[in-house]
């Protein structure tokens, strides 16, 4: 679902907490000074719960304490994934300890997010009624809002583990804290990389492929990246990079089959979409349960990595002054491939980028499939703003990188 509305995350405990309370004033204090909200107590159990309501933005916040363990099923999937114990390695150890926990949530509109039970969904949808918050602008006012909830509440009380249920990311209090200080949206906090692959030969190397949960919050797909021999780290800063292009101000989704990569030429990645119930590889024979955005690595000099389908830098040219011996031969098809060259010029430099085509020559390996055999793979290269190195945030990446393709 695009931008769901009623957004949790849960904080567990080995001890009793009582600083509910005081958690839900520092915040009614914070977000005051940060914003023009103005939050009201709407319902109140004194210790145990507060619900807050500004009227203004029909936002809605719950602190809710509860004096017992958190039920460990809730966090079955995001304990099945490989990344969940590469950064919380004792995380089943500190589920065991929990004895209390505080939920907190947020939501857009008077009914508190009851919008999203199917059936409610439905009545609203058959009279035409909008759902409540339902833009990339308010669904990120409300993680940003969840996450300085979250960090108040750490700041009284240091917590075994936080689950942020958006992303099903389940991590360490301290570790959340350092992720959701000053974090942009869509980052870490809100795409969880579920890594899979096969079992390494001996003496090979592993490799490693991400299937994301969480990017179809903002673009209705998740992303995927089959295993191949570059770091898993790498492949992500570059979904981030995708995902910063996607919904950056202007942003588009990169074409199926275009590719993209920064103004460096120092990497380079094919885009394809795949429907529901394709079968792209990542769980066979199963098809894929939602639509996907694959990334295809090309290149990535860092790692010493070409991949034998990418195409030459030195192969480019300005598609205002194509060579003719690479265009369709009849007129019409001439001129929709000029047209679309243009559009997608278009796009790109809406976002600061560059657009530039490549040819596949004798030699070389050819680009994806076209519907016209002669049409060449295309690349969108962005212009760098904010040079920096990569690092787990991806906003190093993100900031060299502002290509993209939509399709």
């Amino acid at each position: 679902m695009l931008y769901p509305n009623r957004l949790q995350a849960a904080l567990l405990f080995d001890r009793r907490v009582h600083d509910l309370e005081a958690i839900m004033r520092d915040f009614v204090r914070i977000e005051g000074m940060r914003s023009s909200v103005s939050f009201h107590l709407s319902e109140n159990n004194p210790g145990l719960f507060y619900r807050l309501f500004d009227a203004t933005d029909e936002l809605m916040v719950t602190f809710e304490y509860v004096d017992r363990p958190a039920n460990a099923q809730v966090f079955q999937p995001a304990l099945s994934s490989f990344y969940t114990g590469i950064v919380t390695p004792d995380i089943r150890e500190r589920i065991t300890r929990c004895d209390s926990h505080i939920l907190l949530e947020v939501s857009h509109g008077v009914m508190g997010g009851v919008e999203e039970n199917p059936e409610i969904a439905a009545m609203f949808e058959a009279i035409g009624r909008e759902r409540s918050g339902a833009s990339q602008p308010q669904f990120e006012r409300r993680l940003a809002l969840l996450a300085l909830m979250t960090r108040i509440a750490i700041d009284h009380a240091m917590p075994l583990a936080v689950h942020w249920t958006q992303s099903d990311t389940l991590l360490s209090g301290e570790l959340f804290d350092r992720i959701a200080a000053g974090n942009d949206a869509p980052g870490p906090l809100h795409i969880h990389p579920f890594l899979f692959g096969p079992t390494a030969a001996p003496g090979e190397s592993a490799r490693v492929g991400i299937r994301t949960f969480g990017a179809r919050h903002w673009l209705g797909r998740e992303i995927i990246v089959q295993p191949n021999v570059l770091p898993w780290a790498a492949n992500l800063e570059t979904i981030f990079a995708f995902l910063r292009v996607a919904t950056m101000p202007n942003g588009y989704v990169i074409p199926d089959g275009d590719t993209f990569g920064p103004e460096d030429r120092s990497l380079s990645y094919r885009v394809l979409h795949h429907n529901a119930g394709a079968n792209i590889g990542y769980a066979a024979p199963e098809p894929a349960d939602v639509p996907f955005y694959e990334l295809v690595p090309l290149k990535h000099l860092e790692y010493g990595f070409v991949a034998a389908e990418h195409v030459p830098d030195a192969n480019a040219f300005d598609d205002r002054a194509f060579p003719v011996d690479i265009m369709p031969e009849g007129q019409d098809e001439r001129m929709a491939l000029a047209n679309e060259w243009f559009e997608k010029r278009k796009l790109a430099e809406g976002i600061g980028g560059r657009f530039e085509v490549r040819k596949a020559g004798e030699g070389d390996a050819p680009p994806a499939p076209e519907p016209s055999p002669p049409t060449p793979t295309r690349v969108i290269a962005p212009t760098p703003s904010q040079p920096g190195l990569p690092g787990l945030t991806g906003r190093g990446l993100r900031s060299r990188v502002f290509g993209r393709k939509e399709g």
